[in-house]
């Protein structure tokens, strides 16, 4: 049921709560961003952003381009008619479309990360996520260290059946985040025997709260409903006997797009339509369902290249999964020697023994 919705809900969202971004921030504290993402055949053509369509803000700083998946050459944006006719007909051989080749790119310079973490806010559903940014170099006499931390605050999740009813918290972690490590040493059969059972407590974990904001919204507009098939206490008191009959369903999918079809089918009236059918009142619902969903869509592969080549990049996945578990934190650390500081002590000891041996032999 979890993988169909999440797919349909991908599908439906056209993948823009997926890209990429590369940063590179140099040792005065300078730095820019390269955010890539893709665009429908509409927006790639004319130029027009839709703001509903992205996850992505941008104002007039950032520089946009396009190019192919894989392909290092970048062109002006938008797409010009004509290119992107040509490739929609390469594209039709492959079976794809011109739109899923193509990657769109803005990039922007930054004075200082603080000025980046402003400029950066991803849109997932209702949420805007926005990072904190520091940079601190700090000098010495022998060395320079340079400290760079971007954090991703966590996410919490409007559901009121609370994970730790179902998972451990070091379960919660592993899950989500891979932090803590519960299969290291294990071999395949073992690892697939655990997360087996983390997916069912997973998906038995998405089926309550499917059910309790359901559940819990005909509750509150119980008075609405004006033909009753039982009175208010007796629904009350129906709660945990209704949930057991909701996980029995082996087609949860159905029962979440149609949830009317199965209160008409357990209490043989239609009454409660009158609430489930209202877009008003199950907006509540939808809203924390769809959060939940384009949050679990959320994937940014992070690359971070930190004080140039000379060192190797930071890379890191910032994911929606990882946010429910808690803040995501990239901080690099790197140390340089300052060289001329070793050259005059070495100076200024080899001076020290010239001017030692002078003095013994003038004695």
């Amino acid at each position: 049921m979890i993988l169909l919705l999440l797919a349909t809900f991908m599908v439906a969202c056209n993948n823009k709560y997926q890209g990429s971004a590369t940063t590179i921030v140099n040792e005065d504290g300078t730095c820019s961003r390269e955010l890539s993402f893709q665009l429908d055949s509409a927006q790639l053509v004319s130029g027009v952003f839709n703001a509903d369509e992205s996850m992505l803000r941008w104002d007039k700083g950032w520089q946009l381009t396009w190019g192919i998946k894989g392909d290092s050459l970048r062109h002006a944006f938008p797409v010009e008619l004509k290119a992107y006719q040509a490739l929609s007909r390469r594209c039709q051989k492959d079976g794809r479309t011109a739109a899923d080749t193509i990657l769109v790119y803005a990039k922007c310079n930054f004075a200082s990360v603080e000025e980046m973490a402003k400029a950066t806010t991803f849109i997932v559903g209702s949420r805007r996520i926005t990072p904190r940014i520091t940079f601190e170099r700090t000098r010495g006499f022998f060395r320079t260290e340079y400290r760079y931390e971007e954090v991703y605050p966590q996410q919490h999740i409007n559901c009121p059946i609370p994970m730790s009813k179902f998972f451990t918290k070091d379960e919660i972690g592993f899950w989500f985040s891979g932090t803590p490590d519960l299969v290291g040493g294990l071999n395949g059969i073992e690892i697939d025997d655990i997360t087996q059972h983390l997916k069912t407590k997973y998906t038995q974990w998405l089926v309550a709260n499917d059910f309790e904001l359901t559940y819990q919204t005909i509750l509150k507009n119980y008075s609405r409903i004006a033909a009753k098939a039982i009175d208010k206490q007796r629904f009350v008191a129906l709660h945990d006997t209704l949930f057991r009959e909701y996980s029995r369903e082996t087609d949860l999918t159905a029962v979440h797009m149609d949830r009317s079809k199965w209160f008409k089918k357990i209490f043989h009236s239609d009454v409660y339509s009158e609430i489930l059918d209202n877009d008003t009142l199950m907006r509540e619902v939808d809203v924390a369902q769809r959060d939940f969903l384009a949050l679990s869509m959320f994937n940014i592969d992070y690359k971070l290249t930190f004080l140039g080549a000379d060192y190797p990049p930071t890379l890191s996945r910032l994911t929606g999964n990882r946010l429910m578990a808690g803040d995501v934190v990239i901080s690099p650390c790197i140390i340089k020697k300052n060289l001329w500081a070793f050259a005059l002590t070495g100076a200024v000891l080899v001076l020290s023994l010239v001017l030692l041996v002078l003095k013994r032999k003038k004695r």
